[in-house]
């Protein structure tokens, strides 16, 4: 799927969970689960997110980028030997070293995370923050796990698993999925309103 795709998706499930509560967790909810649909693509240089981070779009550049930053949270665990900080260490080497849909798009790659942002939400008790996450980047693994190419599931396993079923991207299907995310949010922004 494509960048917008995945926000758009990311978008229509924050706003579905955010309906009816307080507008500062509406705020948070929507913001998280926007972000957890583009986090598993830190791993492509030309991702939505890495356009806002990177200097340079290239794939040397995303590696040092992360490397440095993973040495940047070694180095705060190791002055506050806080495990949250070496675990975002562990995790943005392994985004440094990965392939497109590797470790990013994984069942361990998603469980690490989330084990992350849950203890920073209760660290700093931040509402809904795990949860919206935890949503936006599931989702973000079922998209692309509905495309041909799929998702290396498994990591480190090599093995690209897809659904039996695929949405071809270049089929005009993800504009259309776009399109329905888009007109289903807007949907919500009035109920939200009224």
């Amino acid at each position: 799927m494509t960048g917008k795709t995945h926000i758009a998706i990311g978008v229509a499930a924050g706003l579905t969970i955010a309906y009816g509560k307080p507008i500062n967790d509406q705020l948070i909810i929507i913001t998280a689960s926007t972000l957890g649909s583009l986090i598993p693509d830190l791993d492509h240089p030309k991702s939505k997110l890495n356009q806002k981070l990177l200097f340079l779009k290239n794939e040397l550049y995303r590696i040092i980028f992360f490397i440095a930053t993973a040495a940047g949270f070694l180095y705060l665990y190791l002055q506050s030997n806080n495990v949250i900080f070496a675990l975002l260490s562990l995790i943005f080497l392994f985004i440094s070293f990965s392939t497109h849909r590797g470790f990013t798009h994984s069942i361990l790659g998603f469980l690490i995370f989330t084990y992350i942002i849950k203890n920073i939400s209760s660290q700093y008790s931040i509402p809904y923050l795990y949860e919206s996450i935890s949503l936006g980047y599931l989702l973000h693994l079922v998209a692309d796990f509905l495309t041909p190419k799929g998702i290396k599931l498994f990591y480190p396993l090599n093995l690209n698993i897809a659904s039996p079923i695929v949405i071809n991207p270049n089929s005009g299907i993800d504009s259309v999925i776009f399109t329905l995310a888009s007109i289903y949010s807007i949907f919500l922004l009035f109920k939200f309103i009224l």
